[in-house]
């Protein structure tokens, strides 16, 4: 009987982000709904036909259903309350960029083991706005911002793996990343830099993406962003610019953008990065 099917799954993230416009969740809750009302009636009728009293009680029986209706529209409630949290969460993002460059390391934030935390990415974005440089890094971001909006869902969500294959997303991640291995040719200044501000407050250190502004001993020995956690870091964000990873035709459009060969670019940081990764990593 109608009213006795099993309840559903709830769905996925990624199923509600990408599900169809016009109340089509509201509309599954009802049609079984429905389904079980008239699976009832027929059940009820007599010759083909049901009184109005009959149908007034098998009406408030199903809207006050228990077992396994009950359960759908619990499984369902549930579900919603997902999907419009994820709605509104989406809905106040207004910033793609710190996305973008998040993406290749995004794994890390989710493993305990690595030492990547959350709580660095504040003082990663900073470190990337001053090696860009603060008008250009704008310049970016508002790029990021168009390309979200270009894979905007009808229901105002942004679908992810088509915003990370738009191509103007993937020439800013690749501005960003020759950025920063262009500022790490001093590798061991460069480091230092890098480590003071991983480990600072906003507030505590006032720099530029060419100033080298140590801290004091003492403050040095309360770091907790260390050397091997920031070649894990930059390892996880390089890993698509390895040289293995370049066909001949992205190595000539890589050399016709960036007048250089990837290898220049980014050899030399793989080796310093690899020197200081813990054996065995």
């Amino acid at each position: 009987m109608g009213a006795e099917s099993a309840a559903p799954a709830v769905e996925t993230d990624t199923a509600m982000l990408m599900r169809e416009p016009g109340g089509k969740r509201c509309r599954g809750v009802a049609g079984v709904a429905v389904r079980a009302l008239i699976d009832l009636l027929d059940e009820s009728a007599h010759d083909g036909a049901v009184t109005m009293d009959v149908v007034r009680r098998i009406a408030n029986a199903v809207l006050s259903a228990r077992g396994p209706l009950s359960e759908y529209y619990a499984n369902w409630e549930s579900g919603c309350d997902s999907a419009f949290t994820l709605r509104r969460i989406e809905r106040q993002r207004t910033d793609f960029i710190g996305r973008i460059i998040t993406q290749p390391f995004a794994t890390l934030l989710d493993d305990p083991d690595s030492g990547i935390e959350r709580k660095n990415l504040a003082q990663f974005f900073a470190a990337v706005r001053m090696i860009i440089g603060e008008e250009p890094f704008e310049k970016l971001r508002t790029r990021a911002n168009e390309a979200a909006e270009r894979h905007r869902t009808p229901e105002c969500m942004v679908a992810w793996e088509d915003f990370y294959r738009d191509f103007d997303v993937l020439n800013i991640f690749e501005t960003v990343a020759v950025a920063i291995a262009r500022s790490f040719r001093r590798f061991e200044p460069r480091k230092d830099w890098f480590l003071i501000i991983m480990n600072s407050s906003p507030s505590s250190v006032s720099t530029a993406s060419n100033a080298f502004i140590p801290k004091k001993a003492e403050d040095k020995l309360t770091r907790e962003f260390n050397e091997a956690q920031m070649s894990r870091l930059l390892l996880a964000l390089f890993s698509e610019f390895r040289l293995e990873a370049f066909t001949p035709e992205r190595k000539a459009a890589f050399m016709e953008r960036w007048g250089s060969e990837p290898e220049k670019v980014f050899g030399p940081l793989f080796v310093s990065l690899l020197s200081m990764a813990p054996v065995g990593s």
